[in-house]
């Protein structure tokens, strides 16, 4: 009996072995395995069912723009406030504005400059301070300012110590006055007539500009974009103003009724800055147009704009 169980066992047993051995040699495996890494991926033929997030709309990175960049220039001899801001293509008065120079004599060789990219004031940012509020100070659009600075988010991209650039495409900066007192030194292109009217003297050895006559009051414009140089009575001349063009040619009127700019004013072209008038030695009401450059008197009509020129010889004449 006992040697017959055996035989049964011994039969058994390998029988048994080879059904379990599968499940014996994952238990072993499993037993002696190192810890598997904590993120497995498993491979599987069979569908699995998964969440599906489904967007409004496409997806967009929204990819901001750095704001225009500043530059720094070094005064080389030579160079002036006027010759410098026409290289960057910039009015004298932002250059002037944003190094705080009020004077175009304060300039030195070697002196460094920042040179915004634009007419812009360059406006670091204070704490508390909304771009709102830095743009109602200078008199500009807010959506402006975000758009040229690229500032997306309030106050995550205002904080302080960043640096802004507030537009000015005008080159006007409230209350901000450029004494002119170097020669210019470059000549250039046309230039506006002060005032629609008859020409009625030219320029000669023996009188100094053009006469223009025109009716009392009306207007008189800057003849190009520039820096108000002189408002006042001048003499025989009466009532003027003269104005510092961006490129160096001083324009001066004479025989004003009124005026309309101060003194270190910038002024557009085409702006009105004056009335017509008869002030000082003056025979009827007119305008005398002068030009200076490097302080030489010059014919305005070198700068002229082009096309007919009505002259009538006599009229309302007067010394400037």
């Amino acid at each position: 009996m006992t040697i017959a169980a055996c035989c049964v066992v011994a039969a058994v047993i390998p029988i048994w072995t080879a059904i379990a051995a599968p499940e014996l040699e994952r238990l072993g495996a499993l037993a002696l395995a190192k810890p598997a890494p904590p993120l497995m991926a498993r491979a599987t033929t069979a569908a699995v069912q998964r969440a599906v997030v489904v967007a409004r709309g496409a997806p967009v990175t929204a990819m901001r723009n750095d704001p225009p960049g500043l530059q720094v220039h070094t005064v080389a001899p030579g160079e002036t406030l006027l010759s410098i801001a026409a290289v960057y293509a910039i009015t004298p008065q932002t250059l002037a504005y944003n190094n705080q120079i009020k004077d175009t004599a304060e300039l030195r060789p070697g002196q460094s400059l920042v040179i915004p990219p634009i007419d812009a004031a360059i406006h670091v940012v204070r704490e508390g301070e909304t771009v709102a509020g830095i743009a109602s100070s200078y008199g500009v659009n807010p959506d402006t300012v975000r758009t040229i600075n690229s500032v997306a988010f309030e106050p995550a991209d205002v904080t302080a110590g960043r640096v802004l650039l507030i537009p000015m495409p005008d080159g006007r900066y409230p209350g901000f006055r450029l004494t002119v007192s170097e020669a210019p030194r470059v000549f250039a292109p046309r230039i506006r007539w002060p005032t629609d009217g008859i020409i009625t003297q030219l320029f000669s050895q023996v009188h100094t500009g053009v006469d223009i006559a025109a009716p009392y009051g009306a207007p008189v414009v800057a003849s190009d974009s520039g820096t108000v140089t002189e408002v006042g009575w001048r003499g025989p001349g009466g009532l003027s103003v003269c104005v510092l063009l961006d490129w160096g040619l001083e324009i001066c009127d004479y025989h004003l009724s009124g005026t309309n700019v101060e003194l270190g004013e910038r002024v557009v072209a085409g702006e009105r800055i004056a009335s017509v008038g008869s002030s000082g030695v003056s025979t009827g009401a007119h305008v005398h147009w002068e030009a200076r450059t490097n302080g030489v008197l010059v014919d305005p009509m070198t700068y002229a704009p082009a096309g007919p020129t009505v002259v009538r010889v006599g009229g309302a004449t007067g010394q400037p």
